[in-house]
């Protein structure tokens, strides 16, 4: 979700395919929520690995802007401009989703997470190899068990959690891939996908407006329906 100076329409792409994919993802979860689907978020493996993809998708591509924003020096005005705004945008979920969702507001989502993990993950931007043994270190073992963090675990559940352990791991992949230069990867069918890439230009808003969009037009149909 950054915006570098130089665009490279194959890692826009990477962002927009994600944007798509949770909007569909959000749009089933809105469906479900007033009954017009079925779906076990929690147990069905489809449904719970979906959002995990999603998730993936951003944080490589926030490894990928991360060294692209900052090499050959960190640029910290940007950086903590950029940080400023992210932090600023995630406070504003939580206190939105904890009036209007209390019993499962979001605490530590998307966004708290790359906030954190882009601070975190900055010193390894030269260190490849040192990323890629580090995101093994911290995504193997989550297979095995729960990391718990970042040090928050409330007892409700939320609607959006992402924790920064493993989930940096995920950044770190982001840094190595850039060290081989994924980010210039030719575009996929750049005409046919262009509004992929679109998409992948504008992620950040589109990932703050698309959900409440979806919810009031799930909503206003439900309303409808139930009238009749």
């Amino acid at each position: 979700m950054q915006s570098p100076t130089s665009r490279y329409p194959f890692l826009d792409q990477i962002r927009g395919f994600a944007v798509f994919l949770m909007i569909i993802f959000h749009a089933c979860y809105d469906l479900t929520l007033f009954g017009f689907m079925n779906a076990d978020f929690q147990n069905n493996l489809f449904w719970w690995s979906f959002p995990r993809v999603i998730v993936f998708l951003f944080l490589i591509s926030v490894g990928l802007g991360l060294a692209l924003s900052h090499t050959p020096k960190i640029k910290w005005n940007s950086f903590w401009k950029r940080f400023l705004k992210i932090s600023s945008l995630a406070a504003l979920i939580s206190i939105s989703t904890f009036f209007l969702f209390p019993d499962r507001w979001i605490y530590f989502g998307t966004l708290h997470c790359i906030a954190l993990t882009s601070l975190m993950a900055l010193p390894f931007r030269n260190w490849p190899w040192v990323s890629l043994v580090v995101a093994a270190l911290l995504i193997i073992p989550s297979a095995f068990f729960s990391w718990d963090l970042p040090w928050i675990s409330l007892p409700h559940k939320s609607m959006d959690y992402i924790p920064a352990f493993p989930w940096l791991g995920v950044v770190l992949i982001g840094l190595f891939a850039w060290h081989k230069n994924v980010h210039k990867w030719p575009a996929i069918w750049p005409k046919k996908l262009a509004l992929l890439t679109t998409m992948g230009r504008y992620s950040l808003w589109i990932y703050l407006l698309h959900q409440p969009i979806i919810y009031l037009l799930v909503f206003g149909l439900n309303q409808l329906l139930s009238k009749h």
